[in-house]
């Protein structure tokens, strides 16, 4: 699992959502970080449902919570904000990659056989 940063930025006249698309893998983590001085921002998955993803906006120079993506998609997002649904994004959820030892690990500290004693030798 690993966890990822969209930066919400003051843009003219619009915010933007960076980067976009953000590309994730199943059961990946998302959190937007507004840096927009000005402004509170809410991502959403549309105006009519301002919470779907967060409960609140997200203030000036915060942190939002993170949010689990579950399956395979494509997710269209806006701003929740009354004025702001022309601020948009996409995450991009593909299924989830093959972890550092998901395939068959070989025997022995090397990935080969190994030999008795400290330095291949029969110790004594």
């Amino acid at each position: 699992m690993s966890i990822f940063k969209i930066n919400i930025k003051a843009g003219n006249p619009l915010a933007v959502f960076d980067p976009n698309p953000q590309i994730v893998y199943v059961n990946d983590n998302v959190f937007w970080f507004n840096s927009d001085p000005n402004n509170a921002h809410w991502p959403a998955p549309s105006a009519a449902n301002p919470q779907g993803f967060l409960q609140y906006q997200v203030p000036p120079n915060t942190s939002s919570n993170q949010v689990a993506f579950g399956a395979p998609q494509t997710i269209n997002y806006i701003c929740g904000v009354k004025g702001h649904s022309g601020e948009k994004g996409t995450i991009i959820v593909k299924p989830g990659k093959k972890m550092a030892f998901g395939g068959k690990t070989k025997k022995g500290a090397f990935g080969g056989k190994t030999k008795k004693g400290a330095f291949g030798k029969i110790t004594r």
